[in-house]
């Protein structure tokens, strides 16, 4: 095995780094460390990890298991310990159970909390770097549950021997999604889709309590008494689906060659006992992690496993005989975790190059109603307003969000031929207006079939204009036009389960960093109803927007643009723009609806992929006011 025990090669890391270009990027040293309950379980653990601070000098520090257990917190006793060593650290100052120490001022400090578990808060924070915005999340995720001790005969709950062991799988994934580890990652990843879709560099570490699947797979099945299962663990699988990578295994790719041990530590300076839970099985797994997000100018130098040279298997302390690189600091070791401690290379920005081929306008029309009667005089209505898209606006194509005709409204009976005599002249009057277009079916879109006692769906809608739900890509932004009138079992309108696996499938081939725009015609979100009538009904929202919406959520889904209230209205939640885009027709012809004067959507995406937009009011009046 191969250790350092002479930490002046960390000292000599250093020089290097500061001796690096401002052309050919800045070095960022990240340290993560388990601190074993607030540094109580080793005499003199604060002060092993001053020396351990000081000696391998990271610019960043993840700390978790801070809880403040004496009067004066730990993260104070390493800062005034640094302090006197001529070194100067910022804290998060959040005194919370995880936490961050930086060489640089931090910025933007908060307290995320992705679970229920209010007392294992991940610390938000973020510092600039050689001109890059740099957002460092520190975590310490559940530990109960622990389903890596099925295979060895011990339980995940109790830490006691079981009759046998379990093996399968389903069975260990089963038990392992009994803790609040995956809801933890499912929280960062939506907080942090923000920062890397604003191009922020983002680092994630921590102890995570959950094994790596790349450490899992066919080759170590039967090594460490992982008793021939192979798992795939849900958070970095999770992680590495999202685009992240754990900086260690890309380093070290072979988990057999480099494990990467980081628990049960071999401290020679604890209670033997203190160190393991299954004193007849090898337990010894990588639970503490460093992830980074690749962006351009962002790269991995180098990492290794801080700590002892040694781990606990069956019970005793034993040399690693592996071929991992193991730094061992020759300090105190204060913890019963080995940490990891990576430097990233931070390129300055690069200049944005300004690309006038990608950007994009685009016109949303919704809630047209077109229908037989010409009352208020809705066809000129609808010309009117695509004249005003096609000739006063750059718009290259139109989106359309439903409610299109009016074959089914208020449970009209309408003959066939009369239903398929209105689609006609609505997309003749689409396709005179010259420009490309995207329909989305409206609930008043179906055809009320009088034999068959009700709404047949979307046959006539897609005998006309397509199918009801698809998706394509203009520029680099992928568009999912859907069906969101579809009936549930009680009657409320919904995206159905089939095209929800449609959708599933699609996103599996999208990149998450591709901008995305959902079209649909009910709202997934609207205050519309509530406030302004008071009510709330099974027609106002897609009854399952919760399903639809966990769909996109590891995706950098931009906009929703939605109708159906015939109102505009924007709501922007958990860094998506929903917007309902007022409606064509207003009141139904009639007039302007509750303040929303006829219109349309026009939105532009720059270059960079901004979204900006304004609501269009086209001019239009009811022709019995002329």
């Amino acid at each position: 095995m191969k250790t350092i025990k002479k930490w002046m090669h960390l000292l000599l890391l250093a020089l290097l780094t500061v001796s690096c270009s401002q052309e050919k990027g800045v070095d960022l040293k990240v340290l993560q460390l388990n601190t074993w309950i607030h540094g109580e379980w080793v005499a003199g653990a604060p002060e092993g990890m001053v020396d351990l601070i000081d000696r391998t000098d990271p610019d960043v520090v993840l700390l978790c298991e801070l809880d403040a257990g004496s009067e004066t917190p730990l993260v104070q006793k390493l800062l005034d310990g640094l302090s006197k060593r001529g070194k100067t650290y910022y804290s998060d100052g959040k005194n919370a159970q995880t936490g961050v120490l930086s060489k640089y001022t931090l910025d933007r400090t908060s307290v995320l909390l992705p679970t229920s578990e209010k007392n294992r808060p991940m610390i938000k924070t973020s510092l600039s770097v050689n001109g890059q915005t740099v957002v460092i999340y520190s975590a310490h995720l559940d530990h109960l549950n622990y389903a890596p001790y099925l295979p060895r005969g011990y339980s995940g709950t109790t830490w006691k021997p079981m009759d046998r062991r379990v093996t399968n799988p389903d069975s260990i994934l089963a038990a392992n999604r009994l803790s609040l580890r995956d809801e933890a990652i499912r929280g960062f990843l939506l907080d942090a889709k923000a920062e890397t879709a604003k191009g922020h560099l983002v680092i994630l570490g921590g102890d995570f309590n959950e094994p790596a699947h790349t450490d899992w797979q066919a080759d170590t099945k039967d090594l460490r008494d992982h008793g021939g299962a192979v798992v795939n663990w849900d958070v970095s699988l999770m992680l590495q689906q999202s685009g992240y990578m754990d900086a260690f295994r890309q380093r070290f790719p072979n988990p057999v060659t480099h494990p990467g041990f980081t628990w049960p530590a071999g401290n020679p300076a604890a209670k033997l006992e203190s160190l393991f839970y299954t004193p007849t099985a090898d337990e010894r797994e990588r639970i503490d992690f460093i992830y980074y997000y690749p962006q351009p100018g962002f790269t991995l130098g180098d990492i290794h496993i801080v700590g002892p040279a040694a781990s606990v298997d069956h019970g005793k302390i034993t040399p690693d005989d592996d071929t991992d690189d193991i730094v061992d600091p020759g300090v105190l070791w204060p913890s019963d975790h080995k940490g990891n401690l990576a430097t990233f290379r931070i390129a300055p920005p690069s200049p944005v190059a300004i690309n006038a081929d990608r950007k994009l306008t685009f016109a949303f029309l919704t809630d047209i109603h077109l229908n037989c009667a010409d009352n208020g005089d809705r066809h000129n209505g609808l010309r009117l307003a695509l004249d005003r898209v096609k000739n006063t606006t750059t718009a290259e194509f139109i989106l359309l969000g439903g409610d299109l005709v009016d074959i089914s409204g208020m449970g009209q009976t309408l003959p066939r031929e009369r239903a398929d005599s209105l689609y006609t002249a609505f997309k003749q009057t689409m396709d005179k207006a010259g420009l490309p277009y995207y329909p989305a079916i409206g609930n008043h879109d179906r055809y009320f079939h009088p034999e068959a006692g009700g709404i047949v769906g979307d046959e006539v809608f897609r005998s006309h204009l397509g199918p009801s739900y698809y998706t394509f890509e203009q520029k680099g932004i992928r568009f999912f036009v859907l069906n969101a009138v579809q009936r549930s079992e009680a009657g409320e309108l919904s995206v159905g389960n089939e095209e929800l696996e449609w959708l599933q499938q699609e996103l599996v081939h999208v990149p998450l960093a591709t901008p995305l725009v959902v079209v649909l015609h009910v709202p997934l979100y609207s205050l519309y109803y509530p406030v302004v009538e008071g009510k709330f009904g099974p027609w106002d929202v897609v009854c399952n927007y919760k399903e639809v919406l966990r769909a996109f959520r590891e995706h950098n889904l931009k906009l929703v643009l939605q109708g159906h209230q015939h109102v505009y209205e924007e709501i922007f939640s958990q860094q998506v723009q929903y917007i309902t885009g007022g409606a064509v027709c207003a009141g139904w012809w009639s007039g302007s609806f509750h303040g929303t004067e006829e219109g349309f959507l026009l939105v532009n995406v720059s270059e960079t992929n901004e979204f900006t937009w304004e609501y269009v009011d086209y001019g239009w009046s009811p022709k019995r006011n002329r």
